[in-house]
């Protein structure tokens, strides 16, 4: 039998893309802009993040602004490696846009979730215990639909990456992400996360 793997999601990672020193400096960074942390609807339970969405006088969302987190050298780093990515998966070029933070504490979750607008999003991990996970769900939207006698690499509903300080992940902004049932069992778990959009767009 001969088989062809269909349509592949790919998902970068880079281990030890900031420094210790790096980490230490934008985990400071980000305790001294909780009161810019505010609820977000993709974190369930005591945790907060700085992408907020702000309604305006005509009703339209809008992002809100979030602290300037990371220096002009690792946001330099971070396109770096999202061009490297893109080249990679075929795609235009894009730009890093909106950089924002989150912060969860023991007890919260990580709701499923996507990031509409973009097109490729990133998490940069700041402070995470020894077992923390990122969770992918399969795109395909019929995977339920189906009885299986064992799981293979065909029909995962979700896999998970281990995932560990100072590590930037990279993911096409349509894959959902997270996983309600995976409870936080830390305090000031951080992480930098941030979207990319068509180069053109860049400010």
């Amino acid at each position: 039998m001969n088989v062809k793997p269909l349509f592949p999601t790919p998902v970068a990672y880079f281990y030890n893309f900031i420094t210790e020193k790096e980490r230490l400096r934008i985990s400071e960074s980000i305790k001294n802009n909780k009161t810019s942390h505010l609820p977000h609807l993709a974190i369930d339970g005591d945790g907060s993040s700085t992408h907020i969405p702000l309604l305006s006088a005509k009703g339209v969302l809008q992002r809100g602004s979030p602290p300037n987190i990371i220096d002009n050298d690792i946001k330099k780093r971070l396109q770096t490696a999202v061009d490297e990515y893109v080249k990679m998966y075929g795609l235009q070029s894009v730009s890093v846009k909106t950089i924002w933070s989150n912060i969860q504490n023991v007890g919260s979750r990580l709701i499923e979730h996507r990031h509409a607008g973009s097109i490729v999003s990133g998490a940069l991990y700041i402070n995470v215990g020894d077992e923390s996970k990122l969770y992918f769900h399969n795109p395909n939207p019929y995977i339920y639909y189906s009885q299986y006698a064992e799981r293979t690499d065909y029909n995962y509903e979700f896999q998970w990456l281990k995932v560990e300080n100072c590590q930037l992940v990279l993911f096409p902004s349509w894959l959902q992400h997270g996983k309600y049932s995976e409870i936080i069992e830390m305090d000031e778990r951080m992480v930098v996360s941030f979207n990319c959009e068509i180069f053109s767009k860049r400010s």
